[in-house]
């Protein structure tokens, strides 16, 4: 990638190396009409991409599934070129096959502007943790636990009013202070990957076209098949950790990541980004963090970490300790409204 943000084709698992030239943008047509069989496959951040006239586009790839082959994300393809120095319109497509012969592709569109209202004040991150209907509502509810109605009062107010999702690479410059973000930007995790946000809330995100990241503890037994059974175009599977979410430390909330070594934690950490096929973002579990952690979390390669500090994630954080917005079940449309403005 260069100076002015351009990408050339790449290959699976491949970096995009600088262009000497820049090629036309890709188009649909450019890509051969295919089976895509069981696949499922969506982009990685928003699917209208903002970026700033002479500002770098941060390529934020794609994720894809296949129910007998399981996560295909290294085998993703990604093709097209953006050019920042010249506003206009730009495709980026990310394809993928699997073992049977089946192909499956999307699109990313990418707007480089003139000019653009910029984010200020920090971008919220929101924590969401588990969601229920009221026709088959938990024993017991606190504050963690989300009617599915509301969640949907919610991903309708930002979709009627035009949020904007950034990516992990975008979250990641914005706090380096080195990349502007659209007005109105905010991102979505819900940790756990509980049963509940798998069966209501996935379908609530897919209707609404709202992007959001799963963390989901992956020493669970079918935490693999989790991501596989539960693949949606607008959700993404992110670490909450390998078998760190329980007690044991004497930091914070007591979660054992604190008892554990520097090497532990990268071994655990890499496990689980093994797991889920993926390692652009990872959540503390109990938010608990320590100088080891955060170094382990950068040596793993993560482009954010999280705690569970309230707060916006600000230019000049530490992006291996940045605070979220916790969205609570008791909270009204007008607080959630005042939490994302």
């Amino acid at each position: 990638m260069d100076s002015m943000g351009s990408m050339r084709t790449t290959e699976p698992g491949t970096a995009t190396a600088p262009n000497s030239s820049i090629t036309a943008p890709a188009s649909k047509s450019a890509v051969p009409t295919a089976d895509p069989g069981d696949i499922v496959m969506g982009v990685n951040g928003d699917e209208n991409t903002v970026v700033l006239k002479g500002e770098q586009y941060l390529e934020a790839g794609a994720h894809a599934s296949e129910p007998t082959d399981g996560i295909l994300n290294d085998r993703i393809r990604t093709s097209g070129s953006v050019d920042t120095s010249k506003p206009g319109d730009y495709t980026v497509t990310y394809s993928v096959a699997d073992s049977s012969g089946h192909v499956a592709h999307t699109d990313r569109t990418v707007h480089v502007v003139d000019s653009m209202d910029k984010q200020s004040g920090g971008v919220p991150v929101l924590m969401y943790h588990y969601v229920y209907s009221a026709s088959a509502a938990p024993d017991h509810l606190d504050a963690n636990y989300l009617l599915d109605s509301k969640l949907e009062e919610q991903l309708n107010y930002l979709s009627a009013n035009s949020f904007y999702y950034p990516s992990w690479q975008e979250v990641a410059e914005y706090v380096a202070g080195t990349h502007s973000l659209p007005k109105r930007s905010v991102v979505l995790t819900f940790d756990d990957g509980e049963e509940g946000f798998l069966h209501y809330g996935i379908p609530l995100l897919a209707k609404y076209r709202v992007p959001a990241t799963s963390f989901i503890i992956a020493s669970d037994a079918d935490a693999s098949q989790k991501v596989v059974a539960n693949a949606n175009e607008f959700v993404q599977f992110q670490s909450h950790s390998f078998d760190m979410h329980r007690a044991g430390g004497t930091v914070g909330h007591g979660g054992r990541i604190s008892a554990m070594t520097h090497a532990e934690i990268v071994d655990d950490l890499t496990k689980s980004t093994t797991i889920v096929g993926a390692n652009q973002a990872f959540a503390y579990p109990f938010g608990d963090t320590t100088d080891d952690a955060r170094a382990a979390a950068r040596e793993v390669g993560f482009l954010c970490a999280f705690t569970t500090k309230y707060g916006r994630a600000n230019t000049g954080d530490d992006p291996m300790a940045l605070p979220r917005v916790r969205v609570s079940g008791d909270q009204s449309l007008a607080s959630f409204e005042a939490s994302v403005q």
